[in-house]
């Protein structure tokens, strides 16, 4: 879980707060909405309607911000249609979204972050946000960064990164590198069949959000690749299906550094469900942990529900995967 938290602290998605507080549920209505207060909870998170707010009060996480926005889309949110946000950071039509993008998706030296990168593309292309333009420069600049065998020198093997990069390489067309970075990626797998954070000292460790992630960007690779490709994803697939079953705890949810990890078993389900398994378990676990007002528990949360546990959450509770998000190519 504290990879993903780690991984996950800055992107540009700023939502409208006339709408996401006004009218919670607008694009789907509390009837048809499955879990409709888990929603309404996740929008009325947003500090000023605009961003999540990070671990720091006042500081916000544009990396919680943005997978927010693909579960209120999961929820029904017509977001292209209702908020600014959207228009603002993800598209073209404003100086501020190449502002925030640049300072998201690039470092200092406007070298991209293939990990960040990736994850706005998909962000992108999950809403249907009108900006190519935009789009296709961060895609031009992602392909530069990847060697010709698919290695990412600047994630220095970082499972994040090259999931996250090969799910925004895919969802924009770019399939073939897409599928070679995919085999880098599996030859990243634990020999336990997980995945972890990277390859320094103390994160060498497998955890479900990292073999989460990866089944996800994996599965999506595979419905494209050449045949050797697949098998190797497809091998991939699954020995870290494997790891997750076998670390699994009363069959429905994960742990992680002693306690109940809803980010992972949220990541974990979603990588399960892109795999192909059935992961209503782990939903109706999902379910229990549901507080009062709608958001997702966590042991820390007292009771309540916990942002950035709904932030990712919800779409696992729905029995989905962020692919389940991505229009379908005909």
């Amino acid at each position: 879980m504290l990879g993903t938290k780690t991984e996950l602290r800055v992107i540009a998605a700023t939502l409208l707060a006339a709408v996401i507080v006004a009218t919670p549920l607008v694009g789907a209505s509390a009837s048809t909405t499955p879990y409709p207060l888990t929603v309404q909870f996740l929008s009325e998170k947003f500090i000023n309607g605009r961003t999540l707010d990070g671990f720091t009060a006042g500081t916000p996480d544009y990396g919680f911000t943005i997978e927010a926005m693909l579960q209120l889309k999961a929820g029904g949110k017509k977001l292209t249609d209702q908020l600014v946000a959207v228009k603002a950071n993800l598209a073209d039509s404003t100086v501020l979204s190449r502002s925030i993008v640049s300072n998201y998706a690039y470092d200092a030296n406007k070298k991209v972050k293939p990990g960040l990168a990736g994850k706005f593309l998909v962000a992108s292309v999950a809403i249907g946000v009108p900006n190519a333009p935009l789009r296709n420069s961060v895609v031009s600049d992602l392909k530069n960064a990847i060697s010709g065998n698919g290695v990412i020198e600047s994630a220095a093997g970082n499972s994040f990164d090259y999931a996250w990069a090969i799910l925004g390489l895919a969802a924009a067309g770019q399939t073939k590198l897409a599928n070679i970075a995919a085999v880098r990626l599996a030859s990243l797998e634990r020999p336990d069949g997980g995945f972890g954070m990277d390859q320094t000292g103390d994160t060498l460790k497998s955890s479900p959000d990292a073999t989460g992630i990866a089944l996800q960007a994996l599965a999506l690779a595979k419905r494209s690749g050449t045949n050797g490709q697949i098998a190797i994803e497809q091998k991939a697939l699954v020995s870290a299906s494997k790891y997750l079953r076998s670390t699994e705890l009363s069959g429905n949810h994960w742990e992680s550094w002693g306690d109940v990890d809803v980010n992972g078993t949220a990541y974990a389900a979603m990588g399960l469900k892109a795999a192909g398994a059935n992961i209503s378990s782990i939903q109706d676990w999902l379910k229990s942990q549901l507080a009062p007002a709608g958001g997702l528990m966590t042991p820390w949360s007292n009771g309540s529900g916990d942002t950035f546990a709904t932030a990712q959450g919800y779409v696992a509770l729905l029995g989905l995967s962020y692919l389940n998000l991505l229009p379908v190519k005909k």
